[in-house]
């Protein structure tokens, strides 16, 4: 049965997009689960870095199902379809941890729209990535297209959406699609030790940096200053930041609390 799981330990949370039969492919309801279990991760005790992953070791995500575009993606549902697709990507995007993808065999279509929703993206050297929307005639998510651009610029987007061509690992790294490859045995202990460096460093910072680095990439017009400004300086009022200066004083690891 197709669907989405969770896994937390300890820091890490593990959002897992579980359809081995199709390669991990997402349906709608897969996509419909996803703003629930990343909810739940980031709420879940002292989480503070989620990793996406796909089950097993054949596929991040090949893509959506589309199997069941006939029935779910036709002409009248499209834009239901479209809905719960955002949503999907806009709770990965819009979590408030850093959210790393750990990415082995393809990514394709559906699947590379949710790791781009992601901040950082490990690749195994055997992952392969393709944007494959006009092979199918079929209208590629709008958000999908703003992450891709935003990833690897308009021009290279043209090129990869416009050939619909398969791309390996470390063509996708020089493009900026993704932001280091490792052997494929290496893959998953390089994401826990990228993670768990992530996890010790002050929670309260890292969220502020997202807010404000999210924030920045929106047009200037766009961007709420007040929730930049409002985060750098919550900030100075908490006790990391004070267990910080304390540390490094007494020339210690600092032990972060999030509060």
């Amino acid at each position: 049965m197709a669907r989405i799981d969770t896994l937390v330990e300890g820091p890490i949370g593990w959002l897992v997009l579980d359809n081995p039969e199709r390669r991990n492919a997402m349906n709608q309801e897969m996509y419909a689960a996803v703003p629930d279990a990343m909810r739940r991760l980031v709420t879940s005790g002292d989480v503070r870095v989620v990793v996406v992953r796909g089950a097993g070791e054949v596929a991040f995500g090949a893509g959506s199902d589309i199997s069941e575009f006939p029935d779910k993606r036709d002409r009248e549902r499209w834009p239901t379809y479209a809905r719960i697709e955002h949503e999907a990507h806009e709770a990965v995007r819009a979590a408030p941890v850093p959210v790393l993808a750990m990415i082995h065999g393809p990514c394709r279509g559906g699947g590379a729209a949710l790791a781009l929703c992601t901040d950082l993206r490990y690749a195994a050297d055997g992952a392969t990535f393709a944007v494959p929307p006009a092979r199918l005639g079929v209208g590629y998510p709008v958000d999908g297209y703003e992450t891709l651009a935003a990833a690897v610029g308009i021009a290279r987007a043209k090129e990869l959406t416009f050939t619909a061509r398969v791309i390996d690992a470390t063509e996708a790294l020089g493009l900026g699609l993704i932001h280091e490859v490792v052997a494929t045995a290496d893959l998953e202990p390089r994401v826990r030790e990228v993670a768990a460096e992530i996890a010790a460093l002050a929670p309260l910072t890292l969220r502020s940096a997202k807010t404000v680095l999210t924030e920045l990439g929106r047009p200037e017009s766009q961007r709420d200053v007040a929730a930049m400004e409002a985060s750098v300086r919550f900030c100075y009022d908490s006790a990391d930041y004070q267990e910080g200066i304390a540390a490094f004083l007494e020339k210690r690891r600092p032990d972060f609390s999030g509060r």
